[in-house]
């Protein structure tokens, strides 16, 4: 059986590549729904119109 603390380690480890997926999978939905915005911005910002 493995030591208090070294468990600890490992679950603290989990839950941190956990909440690193919710980031991504958030972050990934939140440039999903914001694509068409971006290219519209990049569009805006390259073609003159913001001079």
């Amino acid at each position: 059986m493995p030591s208090n603390s070294s468990y600890n380690a490992t679950k603290r480890l989990a839950q941190a590549e956990i909440l690193s997926l919710v980031y991504v999978m958030t972050l990934a939905q939140w440039v999903q729904h914001y694509q068409a915005e971006t290219i519209d911005l990049r569009y805006f910002f390259h073609s003159g119109w913001s001079s």
